[in-house]
């Protein structure tokens, strides 16, 4: 038995050949019956390809296989199946930037609640300022970064089942890893309400107990708003999985000033204003909105096709969770490394000065906001690529692979071209102090640098989430940021004196190390493997082969392939 039979249900069956090409021959014929509005022509069937032809195609339970690939193996028996769809360089590339720019809005306006609580708190005394950073601190780390991390696990599960056209296996995967990520909230929920206080005490000492006692207030509100950021993250995981990448921009362009008013309605208003305690409670408020707000569009607007049949309780919600978990822990190591170290970063820049800190906020806050245009191309390449691998097309996802990396090289050209050359107006747009301006824009020469390595990382990071593989990236972030980024980044700023331009020499070497490794590792990618393991699971999904349990399409909407 191969290393892939850890990810099925331990009662599912390995499949045979002729089981294989039946179910993509399936798979085939649901996205054909879609119609040409929906999908290229390809897809379409003709009057010589019927959606009985594989009804001729016997399956039965063998664990022998003649050929030495599926693909292959597809190519013997392509008479009787579908065409795979194919797309070209051209389409790809013209996809990724389509249904990036809607993501990077979302992330922009997403970003812009937390300064939002920042800017009206930081109005009331330095005091309210630092605890909103700390607590701030505190919830990405123990809440926010798990969260996120768990949900990226929808962008393999749910892209490739939506490849295979297996709709409802799409919703059940959402639905089970909103179960899932509703156990995690148990612990935080506990930590933050009960535990912060002692806990934070530890960490900063006895003399700030009225930071802490601060912070640890604001925790315990914005815990009430946990359950429903999580329904809203993995909402907006099940939409972009459809294709749906726009949903979450629509709904954030009306969240985002909401929260701008309620933080000055609840902290500010003289009538109903709560002060230090009304910035966290908009946040509730906010996230709440925001859950109901894409639920709503997800219910009666677009996407609901994919919502799966069973309901809200069903016991095969509670199977087959395995896989689920294994994409899940590396998709928590990738965030939690990345954000711990710069979150470790901050505080080193902090012992060399109110100017350094100063100017390590700018270049870290500048970065941030320009990551968001990587990070947006890598969930639409992370789809595209795990749609061609859901309907066993491999040349396809080759292509996609290919446009995805010319993408991101030209993108992150153009980032680190213009955070060069405007690297002083940058700088210029958050402080007067010339000093500042002087030391920001010094380092920011490295942070244009880190652009071009930021995109391949991103980029290769969502190649992997596609195929199923975020194990690799997750391990090679954890060891580039705390093997090679800090020790490195503390000995240029240390030993050679470079202060912040040190830290960030060190983390540029550590994001080089992700890039490089990362593209190696989708250069060397066996596709037959990751196919073939995504044929199985949808096998698993169904029980047995059971071709009529599951084969039904509907209406696709917007959920296009090119």
């Amino acid at each position: 038995m191969d290393e892939r039979s850890h990810l099925l249900h331990e009662h599912t069956p390995e499949v045979d050949d002729e089981g294989i090409v039946a179910y993509v021959q399936q798979r085939r014929a649901s996205i054909a019956s879609a119609g040409p509005a929906s999908i290229p022509a390809v897809f379409q069937l003709s009057s010589k390809q019927s959606r009985e032809s594989f009804a001729d195609i016997h399956r039965t339970v063998s664990h022998v296989s003649h050929y030495d690939s599926v693909n292959e193996l597809l190519s013997v028996h392509s008479g009787h199946l579908l065409e795979e769809p194919h797309t070209s360089l051209f389409m790809e590339i013209r996809a990724l930037l389509k249904y990036s720019v809607p993501l990077v809005v979302t992330f922009l306006l997403q970003y812009s609640l937390t300064v939002a609580s920042v800017l009206s708190v930081g109005r009331l005394g330095p005091s309210e300022l630092a605890a909103v950073s700390l607590s701030s601190m505190t919830a990405n780390i123990s809440g926010y970064a798990i969260i996120q991390g768990v949900s990226t696990c929808l962008d393999t599960l749910c892209a490739q089942a939506h490849g295979r056209k297996d709709f409802n296996t799409v919703g059940m995967h959402f639905v089970r890893c909103t179960y899932l990520l509703m156990l995690c909230f148990v612990p935080m929920f506990v930590l933050w309400v009960f535990l912060s206080q002692p806990l934070l005490l530890m960490l900063v000492g006895e003399k700030k107990r009225h930071l802490v006692a601060l912070a640890s207030r604001y925790l315990r509100i914005l815990s009430f708003g946990l359950p429903g950021f999580i329904i809203f993250e993995n909402l907006k995981h099940f939409l972009q999985s459809q294709g749906i990448f726009h949903a979450s921009t629509f709904v954030l362009i009306f969240c985002a000033p909401m929260n701008a008013v309620l933080n000055y309605v609840l902290v500010w208003n003289k009538h109903i204003g709560l002060g230090f305690e009304g910035a966290p409670l908009s946040v509730v408020i906010t996230n709440w909105v925001m859950c109901l707000a894409l639920w709503c569009y997800t219910k009666y607007v677009n996407g609901y096709a994919c919502l799966p049949r069973q309901g809200v309780i069903h016991k095969s919600y509670f199977t087959n969770w395995r896989r689920m978990i294994n994409l899940s822990i590396p998709g928590v190591l990738m965030v939690e490394a990345e954000w711990l170290a710069f979150e470790i970063i901050t505080f080193v820049a902090f012992t060399f000065g109110t100017e350094v800190s100063a100017a390590q906020s700018i270049v870290s806050t500048t970065c941030v906001l320009l990551y968001q245009i990587p990070f947006a191309l890598s969930i639409t390449a992370s789809t595209r690529i795990a749609w061609f691998i859901g309907a066993a097309s491999e040349s396809s996802a080759l292509v996609a692979t290919r446009a995805a990396l010319y993408a991101a090289v030209c993108l992150g050209l153009v980032n680190a071209t213009i955070l060069f050359f405007f690297r002083e107006f940058f700088a210029s747009l958050f402080t007067n102090d010339k000093y500042v301006i002087r030391i920001a824009s010094k380092v920011l020469i490295v942070g244009a640098l880190y652009q071009i390595n930021d995109f391949i990382s991103c980029t290769t990071g969502g190649i992997l989430r596609g195929q199923g593989r975020q194990k690799i990236a997750g391990y090679l972030n954890v060891i580039s940021y705390y093997l090679i980024a800090l020790p490195s980044a503390l000995f240029f700023a240390f030993h050679f004196k470079l202060e912040l331009l040190g830290l960030w020499l060190g983390m540029i070497i550590a994001l080089f190390f992700v890039s490089v490794s990362q593209l190696y590792f989708v250069a060397t990618s066996d596709w037959d493997h990751i196919i073939k393991e995504c044929i199985e699971e949808g096998v698993a999904e169904d029980g047995v082969l059971n071709i009529e349990a599951t084969s039904s399409v509907p209406a696709m909407s917007s959920s296009h392939l090119v």
